[in-house]
């Protein structure tokens, strides 16, 4: 049986959604040139391109509105936020927005959007 740290089966996954599809994208705090919290996102941007794997600015509220409109759009973000202490600036967009979509479209719209965080 093989095995893997928590990052680096992260990574894979991440790796592997990218590859297979083109909608995937992944963004947030430091994920480009730092690799992200943990090293979890090291190399995929410059695997990927900064179009697909790139660094936002610390504003968790705009970072899960741009996941949450993207998502609307037909993208697949996926957004790492630091810090499960951050999230709760991103509430509004989170809970309000990408969970009540489907509901409020009668089904006719989704959200598929991640946000990771330790």
């Amino acid at each position: 049986m093989r095995s893997l740290q928590v990052r680096e089966a992260l990574r894979e996954a991440l790796r592997q959604e990218l590859e297979a599809d083109p909608t995937v994208f992944v963004f947030g705090e430091d994920v480009a040139g730092y690799g992200g919290l943990d090293a979890v996102t090291a190399g995929l941007q410059k695997e990927f391109g900064p179009e697909r794997v790139f660094d936002t600015p610390i504003a968790e509220s705009g970072m899960a509105g741009l996941a949450v409109g993207a998502a609307m759009m037909g993208m697949r973000p996926v957004v790492e936020m630091q810090f499960t202490g951050l999230i709760t600036v991103a509430l509004d967009q989170i809970a309000n927005s990408a969970a009540k979509a489907r509901y409020v479209h009668q089904g006719g719209l989704t959200v598929p959007m991640v946000v990771r965080t330790i």
